[in-house]
């Protein structure tokens, strides 16, 4: 994974099905939103059921392909392959980072 991520983008990516809502709600700020698959997850608690959704529904492999950062702006481009229709898929995950913490995540092909 390339070292130019900032740490909560890091966290991220890096976390495994076992602790992925753990290590997501660890790396948003109160306030932030998600923008996945048409719908959008605004604050913890929304962000909590999202993440806990995803991961006891499928089973999840994350590769990081790309990475590039242009300002308080993060995207990464992940491939995703897991128990779901039309596995593998690369997605595109634009990260807004405030401070040490992720406050916007759009996820998009």
């Amino acid at each position: 994974m390339s070292t130019n991520l900032p740490a909560p983008v890091a966290a991220y990516l890096e976390a495994k099905d076992d602790d992925h809502v753990e290590a997501v709600l660890e790396s948003f700020t109160d306030d932030a939103i998600v923008h996945d698959e048409g719908k959008d997850h605004v604050g913890i608690a929304a962000i909590r059921d999202w993440a806990a959704a995803i991961s006891t529904t499928y089973q999840l492999e994350r590769t990081v392909l790309e990475t590039r950062r242009t300002g308080a702006a993060t995207v990464v481009l992940v491939r995703v392959a897991g128990d779901f229709p039309g596995s593998p898929v690369d997605l595109h995950h634009h990260f807004t980072d405030s401070g040490d913490r992720i406050a916007a995540l759009t996820i998009c092909p």
